[in-house]
């Protein structure tokens, strides 16, 4: 019972800890800040941490024992084409039956990991401006072109919990664009987990198994063993030569008996 009970308590404790979201933030103003933090724990990502460097000491040289001569390796045979096996045995139709498969893992995994994470904050500021008006604007078309497709996509699929994104002309500025980026993404550890576990059970087992089955090379048949059909044949002809011979004896005795 104790150790049940221990084992119970392994499992929540995991559980609780892998349920602690962990968040990575990333902006950019004059220079790229990211870090990330989970429970009580903050790690900078970039810029790093300068280490001190550190002393070298100087090796000693080692004398080398004279190397003896290797005697040349036997080169082994090579195994058959994996990729040519498999096309041999599966045509085209088995080889697009794995690829589909492994297409609707993949699908799954993405929508697993895309649940996984929740953007929290995600805002984009950027001024446009060019040398003349002419060219401001058409600069601002071309950006906003850009970019509203990209973040509506993102928001679309996502989970995005706040979102701000700007895009402003400058005709007065030095012809020179503006960039000004915050993204913060909580994730959760459990659910990442559960996806990458989920999609390597998918990839065996639909995938792996099935793929296994088309590169086992097939073993020729015995010369010595018939088919079912040529069997069936040729015990149908002995039947018939049989009947005929039969037939024919009952004739030379009916035709001896007239006579």
């Amino acid at each position: 019972m104790t150790a049940l009970l221990i084992i119970i308590g392994i499992i929540v404790f995991f559980a609780l800890v892998l349920s602690i979201r962990a968040h990575i933030h990333v902006e950019y103003e004059e220079e790229v800040l990211a870090y990330a933090k989970w429970a009580f724990l903050k790690i900078p990502l970039f810029p790093r941490p300068e280490k001190p460097p550190k002393e070298k000491k100087p090796k000693e040289k080692k004398e080398e024992p004279p190397k003896e001569e290797e005697a040349p390796k036997e080169e082994k045979p090579k195994g058959p084409n994996p990729l040519k096996v498999l096309y041999e045995n599966e045509k085209l139709s088995g080889i697009l039956e794995i690829l589909n498969r492994l297409l609707q893992v993949v699908y799954k995994f993405g929508g697993r990991l895309v649940n996984s994470f929740v953007i929290d904050e995600m805002f984009l500021d950027i001024t446009v401006s060019r040398d003349d008006a002419a060219s401001t604007a058409v600069e601002y078309g071309k950006m906003c072109r850009r970019v509203f497709p990209v973040t509506g996509a993102v928001v679309a699929n996502c989970n995005v919990r706040k979102y701000c994104i700007n895009i402003d002309p400058d005709y007065l500025a030095n012809g020179q664009n503006e960039f000004a980026f915050s993204l913060e993404i909580s994730l959760n550890p459990r659910k990442l987990i559960n996806a990458v576990l989920a999609f390597a059970f998918g990839a065996l087992f639909k995938v792996g198994i099935r793929l296994l089955k088309g590169i086992k090379p097939k073993q020729p048949a015995k010369p010595d063993e018939k088919k079912p059909e040529e069997n069936a044949t040729q015990t149908q002809a002995s039947d018939t030569e049989t009947v005929q011979n039969t037939s024919d004896i009952e004739n030379k005795t009916e035709s001896g008996a007239t006579t």
